[in-house]
């Protein structure tokens, strides 16, 4: 067939034959240029929906009526979008605590057989690509499956707009300067951790279509139909992808799409943001801002730096474009008198006085949606301790009936049970590279156990009573346990005879926990004393030996009650300690100065996390209430009744998404925070 007589598709510029309506590579209709509304989480919900059910034999999509169970779990309330690649419904799931999803179905209408083994393909393509990835700007893929001869993919429900919808409402479809900067450092965030994926993934399809916007202002990135792995040593992409104005040159298949290629897409849509300017008008085409002030100017300079059509004039990598727009914030925020841009920057203010006593009303409702309840240990056997792998895709979890549980976070499907403990579990570390996992009990030891095979690697009994905790150290080599014997221990993995002790404490020791930066040890136990102490220089003796040697500690001297828990700030200079007395001390690290005292808890706190991003601490105890604080000021964002009994344990995942929760009813709860 002659090139004259194809038919090309205005989105992604694949070659069609003359009679098809949907474009074979991104299913979207070829009558003509304009894109349909994307069919990812973001049309407004009907009201009423009158559409008749399929035929078990229809291909057509769009036509589940309300209260339709598909795979036996997910029950349609209503379709919310429809475009050339489907249809969307939400969805409750009936065997997951009625939880709202999303389920997006693909069409195969009008394909011939060629085209929808292809498009089938994509549609697979975009589950197994999405499910393995875990970030708060991406929505989380939890199942795919086929059924009636439709396939279906089961996704987060995002209630929003898209940022192109958000543009069609605004005068001149321009966003004020602010609000374009806070956008664009999210998308590098969710950029940023898909190019640092190996291999890389690149988004390839930037455009305000696919962002999604929730009413506070977080942002999603949708459809990843058209990404793909980045393969080292390939000239070009197989086929020319991508929407036109927001495409780099590579894309139309003269070279190899790279992280470069994302730089550029996000610099023609803060293009947009600012001008009003639809690239896809005048591709390749970038006017000057209209706006000439200094911040504009030098946004401006950014953004044609990232639209050059070379790629190697581009900033070199999307943190480059993070750095530069982070700056440009804080300068334009402070030039203008607001507030600082403390989502990216968090600061704590000095309290008026070191002993600073907390308490505030707790609003009547927690922003929580329940996105896993695991039941896998034995009923009312307490949950003392859990653990998050370091990609956020497992949890391990342990207590009173001895099994240590490894699953997936968001499905309970179990992956591993490690038995070897004769009593119970306290406590639980994932080594750095998520390979090994350190369990601690009441028999005295610390086990390790591979991820891969549930088999123990090796113990350490240097101990002669209870080990309450194990905390691996941030390089992965060596790891602190700290017992009833009242002493900490740091040893090494690969050989766990190399080890020294610290004696500083009078008591039992409950809680160890390692600086981000691991120069630093904190620890606490029933002498009430949190102490912590600085790595010392190595001056030619082993590391071990010189942790044992060293006797640069702080004291930090709080209320004189036992402490649980301990939990570090992310940037190392905080350390939380929660205790007996329902009150968790917050202490700068330092220097051992006390900042804060939060007083909301009836009881014992036995379970502290925080966040790894900002400022907020997640607390629990006797009173079986969760309790979400920002450590800064002490304000109570909710108080949560668990249901649960005690709290004993809290995690939160890496990238801050999700709170999972262990209680005394054997349970352990995996809420997602709003």
């Amino acid at each position: 067939m002659q090139g004259s007589f194809l038919l090309y598709c205005d989105i992604c510029g694949a070659a069609n034959r003359p009679q098809a309506r949907f474009c074979f590579a991104c299913g979207r209709p070829l009558q003509n240029g304009a894109p349909p509304s994307l069919v990812a989480d973001q049309a407004q919900i009907p009201t009423q929906t009158t559409s008749a059910p399929a035929s078990p034999t229809s291909t057509t999509t769009g036509l589940l009526p309300a209260n339709v169970l598909l795979r036996g779990r997910y029950k349609i309330i209503a379709q919310v979008g429809k475009g050339g690649f489907g249809a969307v419904y939400r969805a409750t799931d009936l065997l997951l605590a009625n939880r709202t999803l999303a389920i997006k179905e693909m069409s195969q209408q009008y394909l011939s057989s060629k085209e929808l083994q292809e498009a089938t393909a994509a549609f697979q393509h975009e589950a197994l690509l999405l499910a393995g990835l875990i970030h708060p700007n991406l929505p989380r893929i939890y199942d795919h499956f086929s059924e009636n001869g439709r396939w279906y993919l089961v996704m987060d429900f995002i209630e929003g707009e898209t940022l192109e919808e958000r543009l069609s409402q605004t005068p001149d479809r321009r966003l004020p300067l602010d609000e374009v900067l806070r956008l664009g450092l999210q998308l590098c965030d969710v950029l940023n951790y898909l190019h640092s994926r190996q291999p890389p993934i690149i988004f390839r399809d930037l455009k305000p279509a696919n962002i999604m916007l929730t009413g506070d202002g977080h942002l999603y990135l949708i459809d990843f139909g058209i990404a793909r792995l980045f393969k080292p040593g390939q000239s070009k992409d197989t086929t020319a992808l991508g929407s036109a104005g927001y495409a780099a040159p590579e894309q139309y298949g003269k070279a190899q799409s790279t992280p470069q290629t994302d730089i550029y897409a996000l610099g023609a849509t803060l293009h947009q943001l600012i001008t009003g300017q639809d690239p896809s008008l005048s591709p390749f085409t970038f006017a000057p801002f209209p706006q000439q002030d200094a911040a504009h100017r030098r946004l401006e300079a950014l953004v044609m730096r990232m639209v050059q059509t070379e790629a190697s004039r581009r900033p070199g990598s999307i943190q480059e474009v993070k750095a530069e727009l982070e700056s440009l914030l804080t300068q334009h925020l402070t030039v203008s008198g607001r507030p600082s841009a403390s989502q990216y920057r968090p600061t704590w203010p000095t309290p008026a006085s070191a002993s600073t006593a907390v308490s505030v009303v707790a609003p009547p409702t927690a922003p929580l949606i329940i996105r896993c309840l695991y039941t896998g240990h034995r009923r009312n056997s307490s949950i003392y301790t859990l653990a998050w792998s370091p990609d956020g895709r497992l949890l391990a979890s342990s207590g009173a009936d001895g099994s240590v549980q490894i699953w997936e976070a968001l499905s309970g499907r179990l992956q591993q049970c490690c038995n070897g403990h004769r009593g119970p579990v306290y406590s639980l570390a994932w080594s750095p590279d998520g390979q090994r996992l350190a369990s601690a009990g009441r028999d005295g030891t610390v086990r390790l156990w591979s991820l891969s095979t549930g088999d123990e690697l090796t113990s350490y009994q240097g101990h002669t009573s209870y080990v309450y905790s194990v905390a691996w150290a941030p390089d992965g080599q060596s790891l602190a346990s700290a017992s009833d014997d009242a002493t900490v221990h740091v040893w090494a993995a690969a050989s766990p005879w190399e080890s020294s002790s610290y004696r500083g404490h009078r008591r039992s020791v409950k809680a160890v926990a390692w600086s981000p930066d691991g120069q630093r040890l904190a620890s606490g136990g029933s002498d009430g004393l949190l102490h912590i102490w600085p790595r010392p220089a190595n001056k030619g003796r082993s590391f071990l030996t010189s942790w044992l040697l060293s006797r640069k500690e702080i004291h930090c001297y709080g209320q004189q009650r036992r402490i649980n828990a301990i939990a570090w700030s992310r940037d190392g200079r905080y350390v939380a300690a929660g205790k007996t007395g329902g009150s968790v001390e917050i202490w700068e690290s330092q220097h051992g100065r006390q900042q804060l005292i939060y007083r909301r808890h009836k009881g014992v706190v036995y379970a502290l996390s925080w966040r790894p991003r900002g400022s907020l601490l997640a607390s629990g105890g006797r009173d079986g209430q969760v309790h979400c604080w920002q450590a800064m000021d002490g304000r109570q964002l909710f108080a949560h009744d668990s249901q649960q009994g005690f709290i004993y344990s809290l995690a939160w995942s890496p990238d801050g998404r999700y709170l999972a929760c262990g209680g005394q009813d054997g349970s352990v709860y995996v809420w997602e925070i709003n």
